[in-house]
């Protein structure tokens, strides 16, 4: 794999560029060629420069973007050179993919690539870059998650000062469309790393209203920009964004720590990002420090060494180069001291997806991307990189002085955490059943009142199922009510396997206990139920052997209550006892 970096300004450096490519051995006898094309004009004639790469590179696959330009007028990038990137690859084979959104869903399109997917058997990863919202390309990368491949890219950006159209490039210049190239090879290897670096900071809320995927309206049922009003003294004005980019909204996606930053708000208090947001998520405010981001810049090529690369590629967001200011070509530069073919696409998102399904589109992060062709070697991959974690030393700072806003922030961040911890720890006395160790009833009725609340505000509909181990009592009057509390604490492990980061599952009391499926209708959840059903039936306790359960599932329905919800689950459960037991029964 070889690895060549260009830069033009004009459209005759370009033809001479594209010459020397095409006329080279390596292009003759290369297994796939990738042309990454990274366009900080605004310009330029998109049109002109992608047909003639196109016409005269037939072999090669083409992707890129407009780049975004977001930082301040005296770091504008708009006259940077353009970047023709190209990879030589002697194993690997490129296939390529260009879907136009005004013709096409995210739905269908991401299909088409599970259609192609499936007869890929040696597919490694894919390459994404795209101009459509994000609710096209979160409905898109769902169609294909499956197949467990690393996907990684960025979406395409603009000058907030010349307002030029965003465009991904691919056959054509498209301002609405996504560009994939699946690589398939036995041989290629990847190394991929979500490098952040934003330190999560203050109290834990939750988005309680989105208008489409994009946009979060209240959070703990107040206006959104009430946020930054409250913590910040920020108030929504002209430079509202500029205000806030260096603090962004940081998500936990299971592994993977996913930061939102607004780009924009309305009169009616609601906060616009370019990537997708959820109702019921929770998040922390954060603070940047450059200092930080290059401490986990650092950390990443670190690895990036071990593994060896014969490419790399880096996606950096606009936010990041614009929070960082003059110091952003330093980020940069400790990727090209290591590899100065190393492509580099700064765009309003960047495309981050591991194998096991973490991560999405990020923002304020910066992706970086190594790939080489050695059967020998391992993937490297991270979801996210921590601060501190086992292979890595504390670093002491030894300056005599530290300027006073680093103390301030080394201080609430201290205080913060102090404070966190002693919550958590309150937590789990006061939120917890002591036996059992999940939710106790007292804060099933919390969350609960939450859902009811999210509920209320829209469409979001969510299912309950309300469980009860048959025969309980024989357990305690046959074994003893030590044999009893082994069987409640099995029972939970049991159905905490099946737990995922929105779900709720607490003790109601004795041998009942209850499972919210935030955001699932009823057929869902009586699948799920079932399941939990099979699980239980099926498992050999000790002493014990075996035993059963039986389950009642309702979904909201407008009006509802905490209580006529969980009566309704109820009922449901109780016809399932009357019925038989061990069964799931729909209220």
């Amino acid at each position: 794999m070889i690895q060549k970096k260009y830069l033009f300004h004009d459209f005759d450096a370009l033809v001479k560029i594209v010459d020397e490519i095409k006329d080279s051995e390596n292009y003759k006898t290369a297994s796939g060629v990738l042309l990454q094309l990274y366009n900080p004009k605004v310009d330029s004639d998109d049109d002109k420069i992608v047909d003639y790469i196109n016409n005269n590179c037939s072999n090669a696959c083409l992707i890129g973007l407009t780049c975004a330009n977001i930082a301040d007028e005296e770091f504008d990038i708009k006259d940077d050179p353009i970047e023709l990137n190209v990879t030589f690859f002697k194993d690997t084979r490129l296939i390529e993919l260009e879907f136009d959104m005004r013709d096409a869903t995210g739905f269908v399109a991401g299909r088409m690539i599970n259609e192609q997917l499936q007869n890929i058997p040696n597919a490694k990863c894919i390459q994404v870059c795209y101009s459509c919202s994000s609710t096209i390309i979160h409905s898109f990368t769902n169609e294909f998650r499956h197949h467990k491949l690393p996907v990684f890219g960025a979406k395409s950006g603009r000058s907030i000062r010349e307002l030029n159209t965003s465009k991904v490039y691919g056959q054509s210049a498209n301002p609405n469309g996504i560009v994939a190239i699946i690589f398939a090879s036995d041989s290629l290897r990847v190394f991929m790393d979500n490098c952040l670096g934003f330190k999560e900071i203050g109290v834990e809320m939750m988005v309680t209203q989105v208008i489409g995927d994009n946009i979060i309206k209240t959070i703990d049922h107040k206006p959104a920009t009430e946020i930054y009003s409250k913590y910040l003294n920020v108030k929504p004005n002209n430079y509202f964004v500029q205000n806030v980019c260096e603090f962004p909204l940081i998500f936990h996606r299971q592994e993977c720590v996913v930061a939102r930053v607004p780009s924009a708000y309305s009169e009616d208090g609601a906060i616009w990002f370019t990537s997708d947001v959820a109702k019921g998520e929770r998040f922390r405010l954060s603070y940047g420090n450059p200092d930080n981001l290059f401490y986990i810049i650092n950390k990443s090529i670190r690895r990036l060494k071990q593994f060896e690369p014969e490419a790399l590629f880096i996606f950096e967001c606009g936010n990041r180069v614009r929070f960082l200011k003059n110091l952003a070509e330093r980020e940069t530069a400790v990727f090209l001291d290591y590899n100065m073919e190393a492509s580099i696409g700064i765009g309003y998102a960047e495309m981050f997806i591991t194998p096991e399904g973490d991560g999405g589109a990020l923002n304020s992060a910066l992706v970086a991307i190594g790939l080489k062709e050695d059967e020998t070697s391992d993937d490297s991959i991270r979801a996210c990189i921590n601060f501190i974690d086992d292979d890595t030393e504390v670093i002491e700072d030894n300056r005599e002085y530290i300027p006073f806003i680093e103390r301030i922030l080394y201080f609430l961040e201290r205080t913060s955490n102090e404070l966190d911890a002693v919550n958590k720890e309150l937590g789990k006395i006061a939120y917890t059943d002591q036996l059992t160790k999940i939710y106790n009833r007292w804060e099933l009725e919390n969350k609960l009142n939450e859902l009811m609340k999210l509920n209320a505000d829209s469409d979001y509909r969510s299912s309950l199922i309300f469980m009860d181990i048959d025969h309980f009592k024989r357990v305690n009057d046959t074994y003893g009510h030590d044999v009893g509390d082994y069987v409640l604490r099995e029972t939970v492990t049991v159905i905490k396997d099946n737990l995922e980061p929105q779900h709720i599952f607490g003790r109601w009391g004795g041998e009942e206990f209850i499972y919210i499926l935030p955001n699932t209708d009823t057929k869902e959840a009586q699948e799920f139920a079932e399941t939990l059903r099979h699980q239980i039936d099926t498992y050999v306790y000790s002493k014990v052997g075996h035993i059963t359960m039986s389950f009642g599932v309702t979904t909201t329905v407008s009006g509802d209550t905490i209580d006529s919800f969980v009566k309704r689950a109820d009922e449901g459960l109780y016809k399932a006892k009357e019925s038989g037991r061990n069964r799931v029964v729909v209220n």
